[in-house]
């Protein structure tokens, strides 16, 4: 038996990458194969004996590490129950690390109400899967990252079910795959425009009949596949469609609507509730000093200009970029600029870039969306200065 309040989960042996630096431009792209990466160098070149690649020394920002870009683009794994093994959330990174991270309704880190617009978000989504792989020793997982939308509705998807089938006794085999997809959009010139990209997605080596239970055997792997039962001696169960309800999961009848709003559940007191509230000797605020004070249309102006007096910073973290792109247009439609009001930001982005929201565009992307924004925003304000009527 283990400790109720402490998580179980397994070591992180190393990372699942789909891309890598480009050491001449600087920018992220994308590979065609999976490129593993881990403090035990053991473990790498075992990955490169049996995916192929070579075995390289890399700088990480967490230090020193060894990789390898194998051969394949796929690996056989086994998935962990879903607690270890999968997460997602809305995050917001900065050079100071992650600054927001949100499950749709209620943000994780100050354990408040979330923070974005959900038409305009500030955040990102952040997929993570650990699997372990199949073939490589030890039991250590191996985690991905994604923040690519379709990577975060399928793996969520597979991973349920593969959650469902564990709660069933069975640990189904997988395979972790990359798969080159295409999308057309319209481009900067209006034409449409071919984008390529690169999605992980998670499949299981099992027909639909098999993970219905025809042939799933208790606290075993699919009968038949390459993985080994935990229990050969355990003998194959005949699948049940319905069993008994146990009595002590019957159902008590339920009361009548009369009944229900005629009683009422006793009120549990405070075990100090005959305890008199001591007087602070405090003087209660009132109104208006508890309510916020309004940001002048001179702060506004002044915060306007701090932001547009340099340039974008193309070495800058794609989150600051983001704030900042989103911040110019926030000041520009308080500041009443014509052609900034309202739905400005999406408009220009469906425009030049054939996007929906900052967050879809690509690094070099973003850095050019950022320098027409700054140079838009200050002919704006040359062309009418603050102060003018409008």
């Amino acid at each position: 038996m283990s400790i109720l309040t402490i998580q179980r989960r397994l070591m992180e042996a190393g990372r699942i990458r789909i891309g890598e630096k480009d050491p001449e431009r600087g920018y992220p792209k994308k590979l065609t194969t999976f490129r593993l990466t881990s403090r035990d160098r053991a473990k790498i070149e075992q990955a490169a004996e049996l995916w192929g690649g070579t075995v390289e020394p890399w700088d990480s920002p967490a230090g020193p590490q060894w990789q390898v870009t194998t051969d394949a683009s796929a690996l056989d794994v086994v998935v962990p129950p879903s607690e270890m093994a999968f997460s997602q959330f809305y995050e917001l990174w900065s050079a100071g690390g992650c600054q927001r991270r949100c499950d749709g309704v209620t943000e994780q880190l100050t354990e408040g109400p979330c923070v974005c617009d959900p038409d305009d978000r500030e955040c990102s989504i952040h997929t993570r899967l650990s699997v372990m792989l199949r073939d490589l020793r030890g039991l250590g997982l191996w985690r991905i990252d994604t923040s690519g939308f379709y990577a975060a509705v399928e793996l969520a998807g597979a991973v349920e079910i593969i959650a469902a089938a564990a709660g069933a006794g069975a640990l189904l085999p997988a395979r972790l795959r990359l798969e080159q997809r295409q999308v057309k959009r319209t481009g900067r010139d209006g034409k449409p425009q071919t984008f390529n990209f690169v999605v992980p997605v998670l499949d299981i080596d099992v027909s639909p009949g098999q993970l219905i239970g025809e042939a799933i055997t208790k606290g075993a792997v699919v009968a038949g596949s390459t993985f080994k039962p935990l229990d050969a001696g355990m003998a194959e169960r005949e699948p049940k469609l319905l069993e008994p309800v146990p009595q002590s999961m019957e159902q008590t009848p339920v009361p009548s609507v009369a009944e229900q709003a005629t009683t009422f559940p006793e009120r549990k007191k405070r075990s100090n509730a005959a305890q008199p509230i001591p007087d602070t000797g405090v003087e209660p605020r009132t109104v208006d000093e508890v309510a916020e004070p309004a940001v002048s249309r001179e702060d506004l102006e002044a915060e306007l200009m701090t932001l547009l007096g340099p340039d974008p910073d193309p070495k800058a973290t794609m989150a600051v970029l983001e704030a900042d792109v989103r911040r110019v247009y926030r000041l520009m439609d308080a500041l009443e600029f014509p052609g900034w009001r309202g739905d400005a930001l999406h408009t220009v982005l469906r425009k030049h870039f054939g996007a929906e929201h900052v967050g879809d565009l690509k690094k070099a992307e973003l850095v050019d969306f950022c320098q027409r924004t700054w140079e838009a925003a200050r002919k704006a304000v040359l062309e009418r200065p603050f102060g003018e009527e409008q």
